[in-house]
């Protein structure tokens, strides 16, 4: 009888464990597609806004490479840490200013994201959005407070 119960507390623990990995994967995907109603779903019955997918990337970097701003909005809501970065230390915000997503930008930085904070190779979202000749997304930058050189956090 014992044997039985483990085995039937074991199936619904994985079950519960792949249907979570399954909904952090539709999370993901739904964030890349910019399917906002969706991530709003996914994040109301309970799915992490700070998720990963397998590169360990935060799904809300994931947006502002996208430049879904909508997307973004729905997880800063649900409580997605807007300076979470991903293994090569790459915020939304960087991201989004490194393409030129100037409203998601503004977003972001409204929602508190830090202007100064440096990836794993020193650059900050200013250098990128310099760098990608985004003048619009710089001059949002620098009037956040954003600053070119050393004085950037790490």
């Amino acid at each position: 009888m014992k044997q039985l119960l483990f085995s039937v507390l074991l199936f619904f623990g994985l079950a519960s464990a792949a249907a979570a990995a399954d909904a952090t994967a539709k999370l993901i995907a739904a964030a890349t597609a910019g399917r906002t109603t969706e991530v709003r779903d996914l994040v109301v019955q309970g799915v992490d806004a700070n998720a990963t997918n397998g590169a360990g990337r935060p799904v809300l970097v994931v947006a502002g490479f996208n430049g879904n701003r909508r997307t973004a909005l729905v997880l800063l809501a649900a409580g997605a840490d807007v300076n979470a970065v991903d293994a090569a230390g790459t915020s939304a915000l960087m991201a989004a200013s490194a393409f030129g997503h100037k409203e998601l930008v503004e977003v972001l930085l409204v929602a508190g994201a830090d202007a100064n904070l440096k990836d794993s190779a020193g650059r900050t979202a200013l250098a990128r959005a310099t760098l990608g000749g985004h003048d619009a997304v710089v001059e949002v930058l620098k009037a956040a407070g954003a600053v070119e050189g050393d004085t950037a956090k790490q």
